[in-house]
């Protein structure tokens, strides 16, 4: 059997997903390719390799992209259709597209097998475990894999057979499946809540399976740097972390980059990290606002905690990328601004900033459907990286706002002397290029400075700018082309000056807003909704079936 998967794009993060699927489906003697949307033409590839199977690997962001050319392919071409990856895990109603024939949900190691072999077989695929057929069957789960050092280590050659991705100094390793935390933003967290009786969401592999797969990566391939790709590398000190802060150093000895919580980050934990030849981290903030933090996104730890954790990496010598999520429901600029502030207090090296999205499945995106904040029919998510909230709650004035400052805010890290002008008026323009290439040109250089760091030549660095230049130009087009549909400009009142000392001293805003939504019910909007999420670990909700919603 011939089977493709298709991904959306190859940036600097390798489609793991394929890449393990695949070296299980060869050790099955199956022929596999990949096709990414983005880079090629994947129409005349699935021509040449004529697939049994196109298997779709998404995450939301790349849902408008993929339904878009799986629509127009099947048309022409009658092909069995797999979706998979994290949007379908999140979104199971995503088998209600005509388009589709099956998605997986949850792991794919066995499932993938199973679908292939009935297939060949003829026979149906009723009842596979992990595989959904229509949205009025249960699903049948299989039990999450408890020894990970028996996946086989991931088929490299399926994704740097492309010379951009084989060539390129950076690659990725993985350690760890899944992430205990309950983050209603999240993926993981509606993950966690559909396999919770199905085994041990966290699962480690052995300290000697991720050096020998290592081994074999560095034997291969150039690897001048290496991103560990776990949703949380480590979550506490233990044997683990001493063991591997021992081993990868002597036997592999190249830098890395992993993700961790902030209030994980102790000074013995960052003394383990570093001694195991970590150079970078991501520890999200995403807001300074204790209460929202806790509450609304159900994530502990304090600021004070958070500045911990930033000097125990300064003091360890580990450069941190920090996010930090702004435009979350029912708040506002002044919320915004705080978080700024806070951020250039702790002062990470990479600093970004993103607009929180509803995405559907997840508790909090279904909670803004119910609460009538977010209505998909009239302004539907653009599924990029770098969008303009799609939430009503807002005014065209605080959206446009809110944009800016994501585009603005690493230069008011960078240059504090900045940040007044910034907050006081940069971000009450429109949003245009000028602050899109200023954005670019700092993060660009943040990234490839203070993130990953590691020699390339003129020319690959020169590669390294075009290909993130890409990506970046093309969210932003997206944007460009997305109509917004908040309140006109005509329902904002023009105020004096003394607005912007009201803006710096946190309080909020005094503008007229939508009246769905003025000042005082969003206020009390605020609390309803972190008392919900924290109350409710998952919020299931009564309007997800949201007509006009695409749900591939």
């Amino acid at each position: 059997m011939k089977v493709m998967f298709i991904v959306n794009d190859l940036g600097l993060n390798e489609p793991f997903g394929p890449m393990i699927l695949s070296a299980i489906l060869k050790q099955k003697g199956h022929e596999v390719a990949l096709g990414a949307l983005k880079k090629e033409n994947v129409e005349e590839k699935i021509a040449a390799f004529n697939p049994d199977i196109l298997a779709y690997s998404m995450m939301s962001v790349d849902m408008l992209d993929m339904k878009k050319f799986n629509d127009a392919l099947r048309k022409k071409k009658n092909i069995f259709t797999l979706l998979g990856g994290a949007h379908a895990s999140l979104y199971p109603k995503s088998i209600d597209d005509p388009m589709i024939d099956a998605i997986c949900v949850g792991e794919g190691d066995a499932a993938i097998v199973d679908v292939v072999d009935c297939i060949e077989e003829g026979r149906s695929l009723e009842g596979i475990p992990n595989i959904l057929l229509s949205s009025d069957r249960p699903l049948n789960k299989r039990n999450l894999i408890e020894d990970l050092d028996s996946v086989p280590f991931m088929d490299r050659e399926l994704v740097y057979s492309y010379p951009e991705m084989g060539n390129f100094g950076v690659k990725g390793i993985w350690a760890s499946r899944g992430c205990p935390f309950p983050c209603p933003y999240c993926f993981n967290n509606r993950y966690n809540a559909t396999f919770k009786d199905n085994g041990r969401i966290v699962r480690r592999r052995s300290v000697d399976s991720v050096i020998e797969e290592t081994k074999r990566l560095v034997s291969e391939y150039r690897v001048d740097f290496i991103r560990i790709q776990d949703d949380v590398f480590v979550l506490k000190v233990d044997d683990w972390i001493k063991e591997f802060a021992e081993k990868f150093p002597s036997e592999i000895g190249i830098p890395y980059y992993a993700l961790m919580r902030a209030e994980s980050l102790t000074d013995e934990m960052a003394y383990y990290l570093k001694k195991s030849g970590c150079f970078s981290l991501a520890m999200s903030i995403e807001t300074a606002n204790d209460d929202i933090r806790e509450k609304m996104l159900r994530r502990k730890g304090t600021k004070q905690q958070f500045e911990e954790a930033f000097k125990n990496a300064k003091k360890h010598k580990i450069n941190v990328y920090a996010n930090t999520m702004l435009a979350m429901p029912f708040t506002t600029l002044g919320h915004d601004i705080e978080s700024l502030d806070f951020v250039m207090k702790v002062k990470p090296q990479m600093p970004n900033f993103s607009i929180f999205m509803p995405y559907p499945g997840t508790d909090l995106g279904d909670y803004c459907l119910d609460a009538g904040v977010y209505n998909p029919e009239k302004n539907p998510i653009n599924y990029g990286m770098r969008n303009a909230s799609p939430l009503n709650c807002f005014t065209k004035r605080e959206v446009n706002a809110q944009y800016n400052l994501c585009e603005l805010g690493i230069v008011a890290v960078k240059f504090p002397r900045l940040r007044n002008l910034i907050v006081n008026r940069l971000i009450y323009w429109k949003p245009n290029k000028i602050f899109f290439f200023i954005h670019y040109l700092f993060s660009i250089t943040a990234y490839g400075r203070k993130v990953f760091s590691f020699k390339h030549s003129i020319k690959e660095y020169v590669e390294l700018i075009i290909r993130t230049f890409k990506h970046y130009l093309y969210d932003f087009t997206k944007e460009e082309k997305k109509e917004t549909i908040n309140e006109p400009d005509s329902c904002l009142i023009v105020e004096d000056k003394s607005r912007w000392a009201s803006i710096l001293s946190g309080r909020r805003f005094k503008e007229t807003v939508n009246p769905a939504f003025d000042l005082e019910k969003r206020s009390v909007e605020l609390e309803k909704c972190m008392d919900i999420m924290v109350t409710k670990r998952a919020y299931l909700s009564k309007k997800v079936e949201n007509s006009g919603q695409v749900v591939m």
